[in-house]
């Protein structure tokens, strides 16, 4: 049992996130539940698998999958030990499957999601749909600058004749 504990500490300990990684406009830590965990420290990645759900602040992301890629700190993996030894700050997260990304007033679907530390932004590709309200935005790609609140739509579908498409309901409009 102590060697359960004393594990179950050390890998908590190399999973804590840098502060400045986000997935919301908030800061602080992001809270990830899943079926199962893989971790390769010689990789300097953690994979989730199964009902994801990831959460910092007001923000959530659900996946099938979400793999955390981190900063590499030893380049021929010598210290690797299974429990983060090998890891510092994240890169970037990739949730796969069918992905949602969740704010108090915005819900956005997509079939795949990054996250890039480097630009702090959040692409949605595959199917996208955005809802805020009764309103909704639907494309095939949604970049979302989470610094600065600003977010794009677009549709690489443009040659069979789809482009993105938007209904936005106004004031008195709505089905009461």
């Amino acid at each position: 049992m102590l060697k359960s504990l004393v594990l179950a500490i050390g890998l908590s300990g190399a999973l804590t996130f840098a502060a400045s990684a986000q997935i919301s406009g908030q800061r602080g830590p992001i809270q990830i539940e899943a079926d199962q965990l893989d971790f390769i420290d010689s990789e300097a990645r953690a994979v989730y698998v199964g009902n994801v759900d990831a959460v910092q602040g007001d923000a959530r992301i659900r996946a099938e999958q979400l793999t955390i890629y981190f900063e590499q700190r030893s380049e021929d993996g010598s210290s690797a030990t299974a429990l983060g030894g090998n890891v510092g700050d994240v890169q970037r997260l990739v949730a796969e499957g069918e992905v949602f990304y969740l704010t108090p007033t915005e819900r956005a679907r997509g079939d795949r999601g990054v996250y890039d530390y480097s630009t702090d932004t959040i692409t949605l590709t595959g199917n996208v749909t955005v809802t805020r309200g009764e309103n909704v935005i639907a494309g095939d790609t949604l970049v979302v600058d989470v610094a600065n609140g600003i977010s794009r739509v677009s549709s690489e579908s443009r040659a069979r004749g789809e482009r993105v498409r938007t209904v936005i309901i106004t004031d008195g409009q709505s089905d009461e």
